[in-house]
């Protein structure tokens, strides 16, 4: 999804990152590979996604590239790491949202 087409759907307004290169993704040890993507647990995660509403859009970049989330504080501090092991593995979003908001304290 594009920056655009994000900010128009969440009504998200602040800064957003894009890495083409993929400097960060593999700094940050994010995953990625065929293990990753073709698993029983993805096929499981795939139907329940598809069960909740949920479709798959245009694939852009690696198909087999799996993500993660991070949560750095102003002072430069990682207050959240969580990198998905398979596709469909997403962070709680409590989580992330109780990292967001110990971080901005």
């Amino acid at each position: 999804m594009h920056f655009k087409e994000f900010r128009e759907k969440t009504g998200y307004d602040s800064l957003l990152f894009s890495d083409p290169s993929l400097a960060a993704f593999s700094l940050l040890g994010f995953a990625g590979g065929i293990t990753g993507v073709m698993s029983i647990r993805s096929v499981f995660n795939a139907v329940s996604a598809f069960r909740q509403g949920h479709r798959q859009g245009a694939i852009q970049g690696s198909a087999l590239q799996l993500g993660g989330a991070i949560v750095i504080d102003v002072s430069g501090a990682v207050r959240y790491y969580y990198a998905s092991a398979k596709a469909g593995d997403h962070p709680a979003v409590e989580d992330l949202i109780q990292a967001v908001d110990t971080g901005s304290n």
